[in-house]
């Protein structure tokens, strides 16, 4: 990130994922019935745990999440009592998830923000970030 701060980001994929490829052989290593796979290569590596019941966000961070990071980007987990920036486009939805929740620190969309909340255009990076930046400082 051009601020210096090291930024991990953590996704919660409610319908499930697979990013392993059918012909690879991680893939039909994963079929024997192995419950971790680690890939790495290339300066990056990729850890695969299967067979564990949906992991909690606590979980996951005390298990997967560097030491070194400054902040940790969280999507998903909208209950969780952290800070949280909704994004919302108006084709979609008129309604905030989020709305109502005290730890809304701003929305990112095309139509008004809830009272008291600011309110970024989603062309807005620029802005985001700084709000990001302020908080982490």
């Amino acid at each position: 990130m051009a601020r210096g701060l090291r930024v991990g980001y953590v996704k919660h994929a409610h319908t499930g994922f697979e990013i392993d490829h059918p012909g690879k052989d991680s893939y039909l290593v994963r079929r024997t019935g192995v419950l971790q796979t680690i890939v790495a290569g290339g300066g990056q590596v990729a850890v695969i745990d299967d067979g564990e019941p949906d992991a909690s966000l606590e979980s996951v961070i005390r298990r997967y999440v560097r030491d070194d990071l400054d902040l940790l980007v969280v999507e998903g987990w909208k209950r969780e009592a952290l800070p949280k920036i909704e994004v919302a486009r108006a084709a979609l939805a008129r309604e905030y998830v989020c709305g109502e929740d005290p730890l809304l620190l701003a929305v990112v969309s095309d139509f008004d923000a809830p009272r008291g909340v600011p309110r970024f255009d989603p062309d807005d990076a620029a802005g985001v970030a700084e709000l990001i930046a302020q908080r982490a400082g």
